[in-house]
């Protein structure tokens, strides 16, 4: 008897304790201004339709995008939406400070980077206090910290060393507001070698952040061919070099540094919807308004 009702506690605490280790089945919501012609009413249905489909975790991509969302009326918006998205049952990874020019900014020198990476990491701070104190420790699952790690800028060991001490200093510091698992994505776009990539990806998930690596798919910048390597490579399961993989379900129709793109037709969507990353890694899919169910819903 005695056995018995311990083997039942035991299976009822592991049933209310949430799997931080659990693969999760993600999607991103990169929030743009223009969403907010969104009818109020629909968001909470899309939420749980995102829900009924399957998807367990909304990855909200930034809480703040250079000025976008810095204002009370646009913070208030965005944090409904991440109230509803919760409700609807959807765990929540909330992205941080997003700098529209980091791709321009990390080019500094070596000597200058350090100082712009600790100036994201004051902002970062700033802004995940506030969402703790609106949202509360409970509602947050992970952070996100919203730049992606290239193959070509961080070749140089300089550099990467900053990258590294700046992951670093950013988990801790976003484990002293709230203890969450914190991510963040990267792509590669044939600048190293599949086994150096892998190296670059070693180095960042040695700082204790987690990687996503973006399959490359919807920007078109490798051939399926070139991808697969890279992609088989990131891939192996005796060494956990990444923690999931970022299936991207659009096509891209721009130039990157003015970004605009399409969604898949809803055949190949379906078949991109249904792909799952290797090694029970994270599935993430890039990005909300690209969903079939979203035509007509929101501006892509």
């Amino acid at each position: 008897m005695v056995m018995r009702t311990w083997l039942r506690f035991t299976l009822l605490l592991w049933l209310l304790t949430p799997c931080l280790a659990c693969a999760s089945t993600a999607i991103i919501y990169q929030p743009q201004l223009r969403d907010r012609a969104v009818a109020e009413t629909q968001w909470p249905l899309l939420f749980t339709q995102l829900r009924a489909q399957g998807f367990d975790t909304l990855v909200v991509q930034w809480t703040q995008y250079g000025d976008a969302f810095s204002d009370a009326e646009g913070h208030a918006w965005l944090l409904r939406r991440v109230r509803e998205a919760r409700s609807a049952g959807l765990s929540i990874v909330l992205g941080l400070n997003s700098d529209p020019a980091f791709f321009q900014r990390q080019e500094a020198s070596t000597a200058a980077l350090g100082g712009y990476l600790h100036t994201l990491s004051r902002r970062n701070d700033a802004l995940a206090h506030g969402w703790v104190n609106d949202l509360g420790v409970e509602a947050i699952d992970g952070w996100y910290l919203p730049l992606e790690i290239d193959d070509r800028r961080w070749r140089d060991p300089a550099a990467r060393k900053a990258l590294q001490e700046y992951l670093v200093s950013e988990r801790r510091q976003l484990d002293r507001i709230a203890a969450r698992p914190v991510y963040v994505t990267s792509f590669f776009a044939g600048n190293m070698a599949p086994e150096r990539y892998v190296e670059l990806l070693d180095d960042v998930q040695r700082t204790g952040v987690r990687a996503w690596v973006q399959d490359g798919a919807g920007t078109g910048h490798l051939s399926e061919g070139e991808r697969k390597l890279y992609l088989d490579a990131v891939g192996q399961c005796t060494a956990a070099h990444v923690h999931g993989i970022v299936f991207e379900i659009f096509h891209q129709i721009g130039e990157d540094k003015a970004f605009s793109a399409t969604a898949l037709p809803n055949a190949n969507a379906s078949t991109a919807l249904a792909q799952r990353a290797p090694c029970g890694g994270d599935s993430v899919f890039f990005e909300l308004r690209y969903l079939p169910e979203m035509a007509g819903v929101m501006k892509r």
